[in-house]
């Protein structure tokens, strides 16, 4: 049986070497699937409310509360935090609107790294605004989609939103927002 050891082990080796070092599933070069809202039963946000689904390493499906605010005196900021930790934030932001139509802009994911620290990824996004209310009431419902890539990982996103409060431009000063990570939104 001594005898017998060592060859046992040589065998046993490269079975024990892999404990403790799995490696994470790797994406094709495809990425994930594209987020889409489930068919059948869809419902609408809530009156100051949106439904975000996000695939890739951030996955999340599920209604969450919206808060818009102006960005850079001439564009629009949507923010939606999710309230799950492992992915608590999701921004879009377009420079300059004109009201009502569609738009591109930028995506901002914050989520978690695999080690568990928060990290970002940015993307491009399609925007559709629609006014809610009276004409230049400041109110817009919208969705969009799109993808995203960087340190929090691979996806993308899908969402629509109700109840967004856009202040009309006037001479007084607009409320401005951050940039996604930093602490602070400034009204």
């Amino acid at each position: 049986m001594k005898h017998l050891f060592p060859y046992l082990l040589i065998a046993l080796l490269p079975v024990l070497s892999g404990c403790g070092g799995e490696m994470p599933p790797r994406l094709s070069d495809a990425g994930p699937r594209p987020a889409e809202f489930p068919s059948g039963g869809s419902s609408e946000p809530g009156v100051n409310g949106a439904e975000l689904v996000a695939t890739g390493r951030q996955a999340f499906e599920g209604t969450l509360p919206v808060r818009c605010a102006v960005h850079d005196r001439a564009g629009i900021q949507v923010n939606l935090r999710t309230g799950d930790p492992d992915l608590p934030a999701v921004t879009v932001r377009v420079d300059e609107i004109e009201g009502a139509g569609p738009y591109r802009g930028r995506l901002f994911v914050t989520g978690r790294t695999r080690t568990g620290g928060l990290a970002g990824s940015t993307g491009e996004v399609s925007l559709e605004l629609h006014e809610e209310g009276p004409p230049a009431s400041g109110r817009f419902r919208g969705s969009f989609q799109g993808t995203y890539r960087g340190a929090a990982g691979k996806g993308s996103v899908q969402g629509r939103f109700r109840g967004c409060s856009y202040p009309a431009r006037t001479g007084s000063p607009p409320q401005t927002a951050s940039t996604p990570g930093s602490s602070s939104i400034s009204r």
